[in-house]
């Protein structure tokens, strides 16, 4: 798909802005409503924008415990049958192929441990392998930085307490999860009440910080872009943050209780990009022995940030 500045813009600002409305954005951008709306509905129908996306604070919501796992399957004709089994599955985030080392990684989300414990074997059924288990406690989402909008929004994703939500304030987080664009007159619509009422609730869910913020679920391909993951194990941590949230390629961090304790997400158009990054990481911990992999992924067959509701 072919993309001139007036795209990047309107992109870049949507990334971090698809909750305003059309009149709001064409103002920022520069465009006329009918613009806006027309290439909105061209991103999504040539499939440049996959979701509108909206994340959530699991923590929040009871659910502490965020497992990502990297597996190897009896037989790579399996893959298409598991992921098919995945994709109703309460738990699941998202999915995805791996190229390398491992044939699929899963994102799940359990209230405790004793739930993933309770769980794993069921998810896992007769695919696997062996699996390698990773435990984040501390996730960082950045801007997509070569979109170059002056606004870094960085949405940590990990760590707070239980709130109250009835039954109305789930089907609003609901329909929010489907579609981060939602119009208040259908978020209301979907959870039974009147708009007022939806609004109140909404503005509730953002200040308590259930709601974190909200995203672009891009086909990089598309615009050019490969999905790698760096796995390592490292001492100085402060180090590889400020590295993450200031690195042009570098999309997501975790730190994990398990080895390799560190995962640094990252886009790239070449392999000579991809190269230098790790050249960059090398650097940063010339002092540390480091245990570097890298793994080539397939984008996210599924996202659903809230599987279980």
């Amino acid at each position: 798909m072919k993309l001139d500045n007036q795209d990047y813009k309107l992109l870049s600002y949507l990334y971090h802005n698809n909750r305003e409305s059309l009149t709001k954005i064409a103002k920022a951008c520069r465009l006329s409503r009918e613009q806006v709306d027309y290439k909105i509905k061209k991103y999504l129908s040539e499939g440049l924008i996959k979701k509108f996306l909206t994340v959530f604070s699991y923590n929040k919501l009871g659910y502490n415990c965020f497992v990502t796992l990297f597996i190897n399957l009896k037989n790579n004709s399996l893959i298409n049958n598991f992921f098919e089994s995945l994709k109703e599955n309460k738990n699941c985030i998202s999915f995805g192929k791996m190229f390398g080392e491992y044939d699929a990684y899963i994102n799940l989300i359990f209230k405790d441990e004793k739930e993933f414990s309770e769980n794993l074997d069921r998810i896992l059924d007769n695919y696997a392998d062996n699996y390698l288990v990773i435990k984040p406690y501390h996730a960082e989402m950045f801007p997509l930085k070569f979109l170059k909008y002056k606004e870094e929004e960085n949405i940590l994703v990990t760590g707070d307490e239980k709130e109250k939500i009835d039954d109305k304030d789930k089907l609003i987080l609901k329909a929010l999860e489907e579609n981060g664009r939602a119009r208040l007159i259908d978020i209301a619509k979907k959870a039974g009440i009147s708009s007022e009422l939806a609004l109140h609730k909404l503005r509730r869910l953002y200040k308590n910080k259930i709601i974190l913020g909200h995203r672009i679920q891009f086909n990089m391909e598309k615009l050019g872009y490969s999905f790698s993951e760096i796995t390592l194990n490292i001492k100085n941590k402060k180090q590889i943050e400020r590295f993450a949230r200031n690195h042009k390629h570098v999309n997501s961090l975790i730190f994990s209780m398990t080895r390799p304790n560190c995962i640094i997400q990252l886009f790239h158009k070449t392999h000579e990009e991809l190269k230098d990054t790790i050249k960059d990481i090398k650097q940063l911990l010339r002092n540390e022995n480091l245990d570097i992999k890298i793994i080539l992924v397939e984008e996210e067959n599924k996202i659903n940030t809230l599987p279980f509701i």
